[in-house]
Formats: structure tokens, C-alpha cells, sequence
């Protein structure tokens, strides 16, 4: 084969890109090959050819060889990544159906490009755990939403709590978090506090469940850690969890309110005051920060499920309403019992009880 002639000042351009578009494409014809007639060396070296054309080729060519190259399952990982983090509008046949694309070249991809090339990934057909987390890490909207209504994609645990975090502050994320099978209770039960009243059914309705399993299985553990004098923390911790019962005794008896009806009582008539907040969340059994987040809630759901985990009778969830005020009267007290109505003490128990288990677990991480 001879050596090819220079250049000369009488070509044009025109006559140049033509040649150059000929050779991408016939470079590209013998990519495209079955491995039945090309063997995978010398499709990687008809590649590395290609791939120094492409770089420095406009974006046309790039265009029709990404087009080409988008069905072909082992076409060359170098081509297929340089391809697929051009610009939009060549990337998004790679992209969208590609499989050579490896999940590193995703990841990468989605950290270095645009807003669209994320939400092209969100949308393929497979989406891995890992090209997930990366896809999620950016907080954009237009993905997340993608994201979530794509269920060919998987969503690890703390991909799925970043999100939901993030509904805090973006509410359409609620809806669609709620039809993921890959929601786990303590995900869920954090949502609810981001959930209108529809929604916070929902939540309720699915994860709030009983603890019969869990009362019978350590029923004789009881015994023991008393036995113990109580001295295993996390031992404590735990049977807090599946104790039957949910008010502190000790607290009720040393109060100068009674009990926790009187407690309500006093809120009705003197308000959220802090000193009678407190003593209702020492005689509820739970924690400061729980109960003052139960009683600033805007909705009635929060305290129905404290009043009925309690014993409370509705009576008292209506005082409590009207003396917190924190929400329409009667919407939220419409609201409230709903739910004090539909949820067992059982079931309104273990809601109570794991929002204050992992909360306390998330202060002594900090």
C-alpha cells in the first residue's frame, strides 16, 4: 500500500470531510461485524483508530457513529465512552440503550455531565445500585423524579434515605417513594413527617404493624435482664421496644398532674406550655425532642397516634388538639381521628416506639 499524498493547498475542506466521514464509516462497518468474522483483537484495533478520528471529527460523524455503535453489545469501551459523554444530542442513543456502557463510564458520566445526560441514565432500562447512588448524589430534581418512576431501577438503602430526606423540601418525591418496594420502615416512618394527610395514611397503613412476634419471642428475656439489674444498655433499649406496656408508670405516679389525661387537661386550658410538654413525653415514655415534634406537627396525625399508643381515650385527643392549636381546629381534629380510629394500640405502639428508637440512634451516632 502506498503512503497517501499530503495535502495540498488545493483540496478544499469539503473534499477532506468527505474522505474523513468515509473512513469513520467504514471503520465503523467493521465494528459492527459479527464475531463470527472479526475476532475481538482486531475490533479493538479497528477501535483504537476510529476513536483518534472521532476525537478530532465534527459532530456529525460522532453523531452517525454513535448511532451505530448504540445496538452493538460489545462495541469498544473506549469509543462507546467517549461517545456517550458528548454532547447531548450524540449521547443520548448510547445512553438510552447501550450496553457496552459499563457502569464506571456511567458513574463517571454522571458526575461530569449535564443535567440531561443524568436524566437519560435515570431512564434506562437497567439501573444499577451504584449508578444510582451517583445519579442521587446530585440532588436534582428532574433525576431523582426519573428515578423513582423508572422500577428497573435500584435504589440501595442509603440511596432511598437521601431521598427521602430530601422530601423534606421537595414534595412530589412522597408519592412516588411510597410505590418503591425498596422503602424500609425507618425510611418510611421519617417520610411521614413530609406527607400530607392522604399520604401519611398510607405510610400508616403499610408500616404500621404489630409486635405480637417480637412480645412472645423475648417474653422470658424480660426476667433475665432484671435479674441482670438492668445493666446492658442496649439490652434496655431494645425491650423498651417490645414492651406491652408504652406509659412510665414511675413518671405518671410522680407527677403533680396525676397522670397523663391530667397532663392533657392542663394543656387544654393553659396551652403548649414547655413545662407540660415535657411531662407529657416523660409520662408517654418518650424522648423530649419526639414529643416536641409530635406537638409542633401542623397535623392531628402525630398526636392521635400518641394518644392512642397511650391509652388515651379520644376525648383527650380532642383537648389535646384544641389546646395545642397548632393546626385548623376542625380539620385537624378530623384528621386526627381518622387515625386514632384505624390504627390498633398495638400498631400505633410500634410507630411511636420506632420513631424514638431511631431517633435515639441518630443522636449517638452525631
Amino acid at each position: 500500500m502506498s503512503e497517501p499524498e499530503p495535502l495540498t493547498l488545493t483540496q478544499t475542506a469539503a473534499e477532506t470531510g468527505r474522505a474523513r466521514t468515509a473512513i469513520a464509516r467504514r471503520l465503523a462497518d467493521i465494528i459492527c461485524l459479527p464475531s463470527s468474522v472479526i475476532s475481538p483483537q482486531e475490533r479493538w484495533i479497528v477501535g483504537d483508530l476510529l476513536y483518534e478520528i472521532l476525537r478530532n471529527s465534527d459532530a456529525r460523524i460522532r453523531r452517525r457513529c454513535a448511532q451505530r455503535l448504540a445496538e452493538i453489545k460489545d462495541a469498544p469501551a473506549n469509543i462507546v465512552k467517549l461517545l456517550a459523554a458528548d454532547e447531548i444530542e450524540i449521547a443520548t442513543p448510547l445512553l438510552q440503550t447501550s450496553e457496552a456502557v459499563s457502569d464506571f463510564d456511567l458513574m463517571e458520566i454522571s458526575r461530569s455531565g449535564t443535567t440531561g445526560h443524568r436524566v437519560l441514565i435515570a431512564e434506562r432500562q437497567s439501573v444499577s445500585e451504584t449508578v444510582t447512588a451517583a445519579l442521587a448524589s446530585m440532588s436534582e430534581p428532574a433525576v431523582i423524579t426519573t428515578l423513582l418512576r423508572n422500577h428497573g431501577a435500584r435504589l440501595a438503602p442509603p440511596t432511598i434515605n437521601h431521598i427521602v430526606a430530601l422530601a423534606q423540601d421537595e414534595a412530589g418525591y412522597v408519592a412516588a417513594l411510597l410505590k418503591r418496594q425498596e422503602l424500609r420502615p425507618r425510611a418510611a416512618l421519617q417520610l411521614f413527617w413530609y406527607c400530607d394527610h392522604a399520604n401519611r395514611k398510607l405510610v400508616l397503613q403499610r408500616f404500621a404493624v404489630g409486635r405480637s412476634l417480637m412480645i412472645e419471642a423475648t417474653d422470658e428475656v424480660f426476667s433475665m435482664a432484671a435479674a441482670e439489674g438492668w445493666a446492658d444498655p442496649l439490652v434496655n433499649r431494645a425491650l423498651k421496644f417490645v414492651d406491652r406496656r408504652q406509659r412510665n408508670r414511675d413518671a405518671s405516679d410522680a407527677s403533680e398532674y396525676g397522670s397523663m389525661e391530667g397532663v392533657i387537661s392542663q394543656i387544654r386550658v393553659r396551652g403548649a406550655e414547655p413545662e407540660l410538654i415535657g411531662e407529657l413525653g416523660l409520662i408517654a415514655g418518650i424522648s423530649d425532642s419526639l414529643i416536641g415534634r409530635i406537638c409542633d406537627d401542623p397535623g392531628g396525625e402525630p398526636l392521635a397516634i400518641l394518644c392512642k399508643a397511650t391509652g388515651a381515650d379520644r376525648e383527650f385527643l380532642d383537648q389535646l388538639c384544641e389546646g395545642l392549636g397548632g393546626f385548623s381546629a376542625s380539620e385537624g381534629v378530623r384528621r386526627a381521628m381518622a387515625v386514632y380510629d384505624a390504627l390498633s394500640v398495638e400498631k400505633a405502639q410500634t410507630v411511636l416506639r420506632y420513631w424514638d428508637w431511631s431517633k435515639a440512634g441518630d443522636d449517638r451516632q452525631k
